[in-house]
């Protein structure tokens, strides 16, 4: 028995020692009538290239050797150190598992080595639908809020390899909880796949399309231009009327004449019963007109939007004793009745307050950010105005600006010679001129003696101090 083992080992390991090493056999995926290539190699010289397809059908490839009328050829440069097949139209039978079979020459001996890869030829889905409730339908009807969430499932089969899905609401992509449920092969290795939606919905969404799309790589733009990968379902949102956020606020009502008032709302299905209840207990249905006359409804109108509808209510004419009333449309239909209050007002709308920003940056500023502006402002400009007068009468009395008094000394006080001007009622002589402490003293100029000469201010101080005051 252990002879037996013994042989069996000794077999595996000549087998294993008589093989070559096969390089560079990769997988491919490709649609169908588009072109593959497979390629391997080895270290050593290759003798004879063989591939095994799927079909168990084999072909030695060799340069100028073409199979199926040229469908597959010979793919290389170099016989000897590439092993290449080309497929010019790929086919439905090419998908699937193809080997590639070396034999080569290792140290003058024959030796054979293969690998596997796959041809992936991409399939689109045959059938794609959506099922809600177990039920392949194109339509569901939602009672909001009842039932709002509902289970949507897509699902898409006959498809190689695996897609994805996305959503759509309309014309906008749609996201929501989604759950993808375990792919199903089928006998022809196709998968069936399917992904779980939850959809909630919304009274805006009646009349819109929930849509499908099928992400396939074997979709064909003629197909993809066709939208076969997408299903979609129609939406019945059903809802009683909208109530409305707030009363709604009518103004500049005129005493003594005619005025409309306006009222939407949204509601499906379209309501049954609509009716006014004015303030004085009178009712007025859609239609019809007050035992006075003085108020009449008009038929319920559609618009301004999809699934929208307006009542219309004519006063005429307005009393004073309309103003500051509350009065009602009270609107039904099959899922419930929804009541609309509305005032009304003979004066004009009040303005509205500024809004409080509690945002950073591009908010509306509250009232006391909108005052403190302008004070800090008035607060800057006159602390600036203060601080230049103050710079200019220092500046001033230093004698360093040009309007500076020039006459006045070291010591502050005027010349002696404009005191002695303004003794005498005299005009203020002549301003002396600034003198500089390093002036350098002039020799004093030749006169003529025949012209009197006129005394400096200096001496006329002198003569002030002596007490001589008449000229000499």
């Amino acid at each position: 028995m252990e002879i037996l083992h013994c042989a069996i080992l000794l077999a595996v390991l000549v087998q294993a020692q008589c093989e070559v090493a096969v390089e560079g056999f990769e997988s491919v995926e490709v649609r169908e009538g588009e072109e593959a290539i497979l390629s391997c190699t080895t270290p050593s010289d290759i003798l004879f290239c063989t591939f095994r397809s799927p079909t168990d059908e084999t072909f030695t490839m060799k340069s100028g050797l073409p199979y199926e009328e040229g469908r597959i050829v010979y793919h290389g440069e170099d016989e000897k150190r590439e092993c290449g097949m080309k497929i010019t139209d790929v086919k439905e039978k090419d998908n699937g598992e193809w080997k590639c079979l070396l034999t080569a020459l290792l140290d003058g001996q024959a030796k054979k080595g293969e690998k596997a890869a796959i041809i992936t030829v991409a399939k689109p889905p045959s059938d794609i639908h959506i099922e809600v409730d177990g039920e392949t339908t194109a339509a569901v009807i939602v009672n909001y809020p009842e039932n709002k969430e509902r289970k949507v499932k897509c699902v898409a089969a006959g498809g190689r390899p695996s897609a994805s899905f996305s959503w759509m609401l309309g014309e906008d992509q749609f996201s929501g909880p989604v759950e993808d449920l375990e792919n199903t092969v089928n006998e022809d290795g196709t998968l069936t796949q399917a992904q779980v939606l939850t959809y909630e919905s919304q009274p805006a969404h009646n009349g819109k399309q929930l849509t499908c799309i099928v992400n396939h790589r074997g979709y064909s733009e003629d197909q993809l231009s066709a939208q076969q990968n997408k299903v979609t379902l129609d939406l019945d949102v059903q809802f009683q009327p909208v109530a409305a956020d707030k009363p709604q606020e009518f103004y500049n009502l005129a005493i003594g004449k005619e005025h409309v008032i306006l009222m939407s709302f949204r509601a499906h299905p379209k309501p049954s019963e609509v009716h006014w209840a004015l303030s004085d207990g009178i009712e007025v249905a859609e239609g019809s007109e007050s035992m006075d006359t003085r108020f009449k409804a008009d038929i319920l109108a559609e618009g301004p939007s999809d699934g929208m509808y307006t009542a219309r209510l004519t006063m005429n004419p307005v009393k004073p004793e309309d103003a500051g009333t509350t009065s009602e449309l009270i609107v039904t239909n099959e899922l419930g009745t929804t009541k609309y209050p509305f005032t009304l007002s003979v004066g004009d709308k009040p303005a509205a307050a500024p809004a409080v920003s509690d945002s950073l940056d591009g908010g509306v500023p509250s009232p006391t950010e909108a005052g403190s502006g302008p004070v800090i402002a008035i607060v800057i400009v006159a602390i600036i105005i203060i601080v230049v007068i103050v710079v200019a009468v220092i500046a001033r009395s230093q004698g360093m600006l040009c309007f500076a008094d020039k006459n006045i000394g070291d010591d502050g006080e005027k010349s002696a010679a404009q005191f002695e001007a303004l003794e005498k009622g005299e005009a203020s002589p002549e301003k002396e001129p600034i003198k500089e402490p390093n002036d350098i003293k002039k020799e004093p100029e030749p006169t003529n003696e025949n012209v009197p000469i006129k005394e400096s201010v200096d001496e006329k101080e002198e003569k002030k101090s002596n007490g001589a005051h008449t000229p000499v």
